[in-house]
C-alpha cells in the first residue's frame, strides 16, 4: 500500500482485481444492476469525528453526489472485484447469508476527517483486507449484497507515519422505483500514528438522506 504523511494528513491508495465467486447465491447477488450516480435521489450527509487531540473535533457536511460524483459512494458494480474468489459461507440464517473473503481491492471512494484523508482509486495494491459480505433478499425474493465490511489485515506505513487500522463498511439497498442496487451508507474508521507521539483516530459516517420532494433508496 502506498502510504505517506503530508503535514498531519494521510493519503491512502487502493485498487482493482478481477474476482470470480464460486457460490451460486453470491453470483446472483453480484450480478444485480448498479444504480448510476446520476440517478441518485438524495444527499450524502457525512459526520466526522477526530480524537487524539486536546478535544474531539466533530464536523457535519452535506453534498449532492450528482454534482460532486468524485465524492459519491462506491458503485455496487465494484463489488464484483472486491469480493474475491476465496469467498466462503461463514453463517446462514433466515434471509441472510454471510461470506468471509480476503481482498486487495477497496472500492473507489473518498472520505475526509480533519487532517486525515482516505481515498481509493480502484486499482490493485499490495495491502490485504479481511472482508465480510452479507447477502439478503429484496421484496421480490432476489438476493443482493446488503453490507460489506473491510478490515486492513496488518499495519502499514513507515517510521514517520504508520496506519494502525483501517475499517471500512458499506451498506447497499434496492433503489426506489428502479431495478437497481444503490449504496446507502459508508463508514470509515482510521487510526494513524505519526512521529511517534502523534496519535489520531478519525471516523467518518456517511448516509444517503432524502432530498426535499424525493425518496432516497
Amino acid at each position: 500500500m502506498a502510504t505517506r504523511a503530508i503535514c498531519a494528513g494521510l493519503l491512502f491508495f487502493a485498487g482493482t482485481s478481477v474476482a470470480v465467486a464460486h457460490d451460486a447465491l453470491l453470483d446472483q447477488a453480484l450480478a444485480r444492476t448498479a444504480l448510476p450516480v446520476t440517478d441518485t435521489q438524495g444527499m450524502v450527509r457525512t459526520t466526522t469525528t477526530v480524537t487524539g487531540g486536546d478535544e474531539p473535533e466533530v464536523e457535519t457536511k452535506t453534498f449532492d453526489p450528482r454534482k460532486e460524483p468524485k465524492k459519491a459512494f462506491a458503485s455496487y458494480a465494484e463489488l464484483k472485484n472486491v469480493i474475491g474468489p476465496d469467498a466462503h459461507v461463514v453463517s446462514q440464517s433466515t434471509g441472510k447469508t454471510t461470506y468471509a473473503f480476503t481482498t486487495r481491492h477497496v472500492p473507489r471512494g473518498f472520505s475526509e476527517a480533519g487532517n486525515i484523508t482516505v481515498s481509493s482509486d480502484g486499482k490493485d495494491d499490495d495491502t490485504l483486507f479481511d472482508g465480510k459480505a452479507e447477502v439478503t433478499t429484496d421484496g421480490s425474493g432476489r438476493p443482493y449484497v446488503s453490507h460489506v465490511d473491510l478490515h486492513m489485515h496488518e499495519t502499514a506505513g513507515n517510521i514517520v507515519a504508520k496506519v494502525k487500522r483501517i475499517d471500512i463498511s458499506y451498506a447497499f439497498g434496492p433503489a426506489a422505483d428502479k431495478d437497481a442496487i444503490a449504496a446507502t451508507a459508508m463508514t470509515v474508521d482510521v487510526e494513524v500514528r505519526a512521529l511517534f507521539f502523534v496519535h489520531r483516530r478519525a471516523r467518518a459516517e456517511s448516509t444517503l438522506v432524502a432530498s426535499v420532494g424525493s425518496t432516497a433508496p
